[in-house]
């Protein structure tokens, strides 16, 4: 891979589509986990692919296909990122930029910079709405800006792919863009999940009868993982054998640890850090739980009904209610409720054995596998032309 725009050239000669992705890095969330996803299975028949990162960090950046050439902006933030962003942009001449996350304001920035002709794509992160409560809880002033950015330049892209319905009927409804620019498309979940083996560490656990329960993701407020972790002491009390594991890093990991210890359920929870063989966990996971505060759409949460995991989900903003059927594939909680999380962690330790995980797989695999949702992202990219 080249790490200089400065060592392209004669780019997209061989007649296919140049597509730019655009990430602050690609470090080990989310909308990083679908970008290199989208990146090893689009079609090279059809696209020549690049990927602009403002900084070369993360985790995923070795899964980075060797033929998608690299090109470091120099800085992760999206202001100081757009007169970059237009300089490759203009070198390159792709027919499509693709960004998410914090790229997002810089791309649709740099848009009244750059050639018409050039398609501007944006992935939208989270439901807007329950992002801005988030960040107002910090800062009305920055909140008051990023709705003005939402409600402004937003309008001025080609396509806003929406990871749900929900956040589609948000974008639409609170921040007037136009429905001709919004799509729908889900995350993808690869099969290969599934190809993950079960620890002896954990397969020691499930001889013993311990019922196990996974929650993965940022450790940080959104995620809602204080919330669990009170939830799960309630639990404790009711059932002594279950074990609690939360996958990641992130700032309040601390807070998360010492919430642990002053409930007492530090022996029974463990924050292993990030790892980028989940599927192994959830395998193992007796059921998955996803206590958010809000939510785009929950890749790990994909990820373990693929690997035959049912789930707790807490009926918070976001995709949850198109991916989980009450009863069939897990159960309802309600938001920022840790009696509620409880009782339905509970529900689920009675109700698990009813789980049909083939059946589960199946239905998981059928709506939200790559080739459901991979021809949707390409149609996204190549647009009308």
């Amino acid at each position: 891979m080249s790490n200089s725009a400065d060592t392209i050239s004669d780019l997209g000669s061989s007649g296919k589509k140049v597509v730019l992705f655009v990430l602050p890095s690609m470090a080990g969330g989310g909308a990083e986990k679908v970008t290199t996803t989208l990146i090893k299975h689009l079609s090279r028949n059809e696209f020549e692919l690049h990927l602009a990162l403002g900084s070369r960090t993360g985790e995923f950046l070795n899964e980075i296909p060797k033929d998608t050439t690299v090109h470091i902006l120099g800085s992760e933030r999206a202001r100081s990122a757009v007169f970059p962003l237009v300089r490759l942009i203009r070198k390159l001449r792709p027919h499509t930029v693709y960004s998410t996350l914090g790229m997002n304001f810089a791309v649709a920035a740099a848009k009244p910079f750059i050639d018409r002709k050039t398609r501007v794509v944006l992935r939208e992160g989270s439901s807007p709405s329950a992002f801005l409560k988030d960040v107002e809880r910090l800062s009305k002033t920055k909140a008051n800006i990023y709705r003005t950015i939402y409600k402004t330049i937003y309008k001025q892209v080609d396509q806003i792919i929406c990871q749900s319905n929900f956040m589609h009927s948000d974008l639409a409804e609170n921040f007037s863009v136009p429905l001709e620019k919004l799509v729908t498309i889900y995350n993808p979940v690869d099969s290969d999940v599934m190809a993950a083996t079960i620890s002896e560490e954990h397969l020691k656990n499930k001889n013993e009868g311990v019922f196990h329960f996974l929650a993965a993701g940022r450790l940080s407020y959104e995620k809602g993982f204080d919330i669990l972790i009170n939830a799960f002491a309630q639990v404790r009390l009711q059932r002594d054998q279950v074990f609690l594991t939360i996958l990641g890093e992130g700032k309040e990991r601390g807070d998360l640890e010492g919430l642990a210890r002053t409930l007492g359920v530090s022996d029974s929870v463990s924050l292993p850090g990030f790892t980028d063989e989940p599927q192994s966990f959830m395998k193992a996971a007796d059921c998955f739980v996803l206590p958010s505060r809000y939510e785009g759409f929950s890749n790990v949460l994909i990820e373990s009904l693929a690997c035959g995991t049912p789930a707790v989900v807490t009926d918070c903003p976001g995709a949850n209610r198109e991916v989980i059927v009450e009863g069939q594939n897990g159960w309802f909680a309600s938001s920022e409720d840790a009696d509620s999380l409880a009782n339905t962690m509970v529900r689920a330790i009675d109700a698990s054995a009813s789980i049909n995980s083939r059946q589960l797989i199946d239905d998981c695999l059928e709506r939200f596998g790559l080739e459901t949702i991979i021809p949707s992202y390409e149609a996204a990219i190549r647009g009308k032309s």
